[in-house]
């Protein structure tokens, strides 16, 4: 092999390396402002591809109910670190023009851009009805403006 040739196909390799090195943060930075909703809880992954692989397979956009709940399991990507140590988990109500529902706080590191949220559950007794649909917001409020860092939309069955 000549010397050109060598360093062309060293040079397709590195440059191999460095796209699978970047497709996991690739792959993170599609998620950013967005939650993924399953109800089955989300486990623990060893890598981003790992993760991706799984929110993909078992995230719903339509959650059946059981037992009079519907349970709910989120994946929060924020679109920046929230800079405080709280943040709120809101439900809006898209089919009463988006009417306020409920909403919990979730303690955060400040610095944090991930948040895993299973156990939850949405029920008639926190006012949900079967059949509406839902907008589930990742916020906090700052000067009295709700600020969102993530978002998804489900709809109750």
């Amino acid at each position: 092999m000549t010397r050109p040739r060598q360093n062309l196909i060293l040079f397709a390799a590195v440059a191999a390396l460095a796209l699978c090195a970047l497709a996991p943060r690739a792959a993170h930075a599609q998620a950013k402002g967005r939650i993924y909703v399953s109800d089955v809880e989300f486990g623990a992954y060893s890598s981003e591809k790992e993760m991706a692989q799984a929110i993909k397979k078992q995230s719903k956009t339509t959650i059946k109910e059981e037992g009079g709940t519907w349970p709910l399991n989120l994946m929060v990507f924020l679109s920046a670190a929230p800079g405080a140590d709280k943040i709120n988990i809101v439900y809006y109500d898209l089919s009463k023009k988006n009417e306020q529902v409920d909403f919990s706080e979730v303690g955060v590191k400040p610095d944090q851009k991930i948040v895993l949220l299973n156990g939850q559950a949405a029920s008639k007794e926190k006012g949900f009805v079967k059949g509406h649909r839902y907008d589930i917001r990742a916020t906090r409020l700052i000067g009295g403006k709700e600020k969102v860092y993530a978002k998804a939309t489900i709809t109750l069955k």
